[in-house]
């Protein structure tokens, strides 16, 4: 499942509604909030209106959306991923799902097949290294040549 690139959680009480989309479409929403909110405890049937706070996403989560690596524009998804895993975003071990993120997050736009198949055949090909997390699937990182 893919992430919105801006994501806004409003708290109703003990229920909780997340808007996502381009942020501009998200906060021209917020005019709506009222009108929204009022929706959605008829929906829940939750009774009389209770009073509304907006809750701020948190901000480690915000951050790491908003901070992908640049690369240069490619045509090579195989291309597209070193570079993204030489950086220093890329020392730390992220799925494919994330990489993709990075990806588009620098308008370089591959399918997810492609992207798996690019990811194995780095990793047969000795340039990546991957092994399987219990929560997060299929984690890679470049492989790094061992010091003697």
């Amino acid at each position: 499942m893919e992430q919105t690139p801006f994501r806004l959680k409003v708290k109703i009480g003990e229920m909780e509604v997340e808007l996502g989309g381009e942020k501009q479409e998200v906060l021209s929403t917020l005019d709506d909030l009222k009108e929204i909110v009022d929706k959605v405890t008829i929906a829940f049937n939750s009774g009389p209106i209770p009073e509304t706070r907006l809750v701020e996403p948190a901000k480690e989560e915000e951050d790491e959306s908003l901070k992908y690596p640049k690369i240069p524009r490619t045509n090579q998804c195989s291309e597209a991923v070193v570079s993204l895993l030489s950086t220093d975003w890329g020392k730390t071990p992220r799925p494919i799902g994330q990489l993709r993120e990075a990806m588009e997050a620098n308008a370089v736009f591959f399918p997810k097949t492609t992207l798996s198949g690019v990811l194995v055949w780095l990793v047969k090909k000795g340039q990546l290294r991957r092994w399987k997390d219990k929560k997060r699937g299929y984690l890679y990182v470049v492989n790094e040549p061992e010091a003697e």
